[in-house]
């Protein structure tokens, strides 16, 4: 019975945010039906932003709450927005923690699908996919990384973090230009890696931020993490304030990026302060997350 409860609080609370069926579970199918962003007069192929939805939204819904197919179409980049093809996406970590009928068979190779779409319709510049993960799009991120960072120009990780060391090791193949933005008073996805849905149920311990941060700074070699930068502020003063931590002497000069939103909650820099939204605490005014994403993949060093 307290399983059965438990799986129907976990299918109430995503189902509330879902906004239409879920996407086939085909990679071919799936690459097709993408919606994507590009400049109508660049000729291609061109730098290309890859951005992995939350759980229970979908690429569409996404690219709605965001300004960046504006701002990535004026500066050369092509934008896609995939669906997962189910209510999560299939990390293989915290979606052992659901039941099956959450999520599809394997994301790793709808993902391989769409990238491969992409570079072979002449779209996608091979050599420079950047990959962006928001919430539980954010752990899909970080696993599709851990095993494809050969095929990627850099990896953005928003109110996420990286899966829990007894999981199967995360062994990226190469350096790659990492940004991990995180609140402080995430409700959800907590700093310290725990993931608690509703406030009170516990799903998932995972790595904490300051863990994810320090293993993508071993991962990149890095030789240490430069005095804490803070942010210049734009809001009111009570608002959740900015604080820069940036790695030092990192293989091939790759950005080892965190910014740690004191008193942010699972909400986007830059996102609207609606009454409904407050369940998920506060966000920053200091930054925008389009333009921050677009800013990173811009200056990402290559290590191809």
């Amino acid at each position: 019975m307290i399983h059965t409860w438990r799986f129907l609080c976990i299918a109430c609370a995503l189902l509330f945010t879902a906004s239409c069926a879920a996407a086939s579970a085909d990679p071919e199918t799936r690459a097709a039906e993408t919606i994507i962003d590009r400049p109508a007069t660049a000729p291609g192929p061109l730098p290309t932003i890859i951005v992995l939805h939350g759980a229970g939204l979908n690429g569409a819904l996404t690219r709605n709450m965001m300004h960046l197919p504006k701002l990535a179409k004026e500066a050369g980049f092509v934008v896609a927005f995939p669906d997962a093809a189910g209510l999560v996406w299939n990390e293989a970590s915290l979606a052992r923690e659901l039941p099956s009928a959450f999520y599809g068979p394997d994301d790793v190779a709808v993902l391989d699908g769409l990238i491969d779409h992409l570079v072979k319709a002449s779209i996608a510049d091979p050599a420079a996919i950047h990959l962006v993960g928001i919430s539980n799009g954010g752990m899909m991120a970080a696993h599709y990384a851990c095993q494809r960072a050969g095929r990627l120009a850099s990896l953005m990780l928003f109110k996420a973090t990286m899966p829990p060391a007894s999981d199967p090791p995360c062994t990226p193949t190469r350096p790659l230009p990492f940004m991990l933005v995180a609140g402080t008073e995430d409700p959800v996805v907590r700093w310290d890696g725990s993931v608690v849905l509703g406030g009170a149920m516990m799903l998932q311990r995972r790595r904490s931020i300051p863990e994810s941060f320090a293993f993508w700074q071993a991962t990149n070699g890095c030789s240490g993490v430069a005095p804490a930068e803070a942010l210049p502020r734009r809001g009111a003063l009570d608002a959740p304030d900015v604080v820069l931590h940036r790695a030092q002497g990192c293989r091939h000069g790759v950005a080892t990026w965190l910014y740690e939103i004191r008193g942010g909650g699972h909400r986007l820099p830059g996102g609207e302060e609606l009454s409904l939204l407050r369940i998920l605490g506060r966000a920053t005014p200091d930054l925008e997350t389009s333009a921050m994403i677009l800013a990173f993949a811009r200056g990402a060093k290559t290590t191809h």
